[in-house]
């Protein structure tokens, strides 16, 4: 069976994480305002890390 990466709890925390940041800055301003910059860098990951997850 081939591994998807998902399932590394590090990866999943990575992307729980990402989460939780956009549903705290999609209740602070619009959904348009809201920048991957702005996004990786509250969730503590890099571009490169946000785009591949």
């Amino acid at each position: 069976m081939k591994l998807t990466g998902y399932e590394d709890l590090r990866v999943q925390r990575t992307i729980s994480n990402i989460y939780k940041v956009f549903e705290k800055l999609i209740c602070e301003k619009e959904y348009q305002k809201i920048t991957v910059k702005e996004l990786a860098e509250l969730a503590q990951v890099n571009k490169e890390t946000f785009y591949r997850y």
